[in-house]
């Protein structure tokens, strides 16, 4: 079976499943809105995104297909500004602020 790394634990998975379940899999937590295992990937709230190894910006966990090698980060201080940024952004833009 392939294996990723995340946060700094090995795990193996199968083919086709996204960063989100796998990083469910090893225990680690993802905040997320607009995700369900029952509905298509929308991947529009960022709220999902979590910093990959070698990969220019943070990625959203729910709609990034795993590959062999890649090294997760989803408490990194990269990973929780993006989260915090998309959170601001959210609450500013929230309409009943109106």
């Amino acid at each position: 079976m392939p294996k990723i790394t995340v946060n700094e634990k090995k795990i193996e998975f199968e083919e086709g499943l996204t960063v989100l379940q796998v990083c469910e899999m090893a225990g680690a937590e993802i905040p997320r809105f607009c995700y369900h295992e029952k509905l298509s990937i929308a991947a529009n709230c960022r709220m999902c995104l979590v910093e990959v190894e070698n990969s220019k910006n943070a990625l959203p966990a729910c709609a990034t297909e795993i590959s062999e090698g890649m090294v997760i980060k989803t408490m990194s201080k990269d990973t929780e500004l993006a989260q915090q940024a998309t959170m601001e952004f959210l609450l500013i833009n929230h309409p009943l602020d109106f």
